[in-house]
């Protein structure tokens, strides 16, 4: 099995969003400031290092800090609330989807990595059921919690450079929770 620094395909292009990397982004980041997180739609990032890929929720106060070192070019984000939140994750009042863009046009974007925003009395529910709900906890606010899901399996054909780049890509729990987060958090 490949180590995580082994995996990665382009430094430049595909770089993981190692501890070190994120922990340097956030801190540039964070005196950059933050756009507004509209309630919908896809949004593209090009200039990650300027603060440009930094939104914040104004509804629920979420943040969402893109890595540095994340290729701009691979990503783009897919935000809902309202209705359509809660139909991709029950009872998400804010969803946020890091969907990855195949250098291959024949293959399927595919969610990288998936942030729903819930009142942390319907997340307690949730998780209470007999088969609570397929993400993890990775930042709370006042009465919200943010819960992440990664995608379960590579999508891409094994040996491709998209697979190498989606799974050099694909960020632990740690690794989100340094990239989501209330304020005062």
């Amino acid at each position: 099995m490949p180590t995580r620094d082994s995996r990665r395909v382009d430094p430049v292009r595909a770089a993981a969003p190692g501890p070190l990397a994120t922990l340097l982004a956030l801190a540039i980041s964070a005196s950059a400031g933050a756009g507004t997180l509209p309630d919908g739609g896809e949004l593209s990032c090009l200039r990650a290092a300027t603060g440009e890929c930094n939104y914040r929720d104004p509804h629920s106060g979420l943040t969402l800090r893109w890595p540095n070192d994340w290729p701009v070019r691979r990503l783009k984000l897919v935000t809902e609330t309202g209705p359509i939140a809660r139909s991709r994750q029950r009872d998400a009042l804010r969803w946020v989807s890091v969907e990855y863009l195949p250098d291959d046009p024949n293959l399927p974007e595919t969610s990288l990595l998936r942030i729903a925003v819930l009142r942390f009395s319907d997340w307690l529910a949730q998780s209470a059921q007999p088969l609570p709900a397929a993400a993890v906890e990775v930042a709370t606010g006042r009465n919200l919690v943010a819960v992440a899901s990664i995608a379960g399996a590579n999508p891409y054909p094994p040996g491709s450079r998209d697979a190498d780049i989606f799974e050099a890509l694909q960020p632990d729990p740690a690794e989100i929770s340094l990239i989501v987060g209330f304020p005062g958090q």
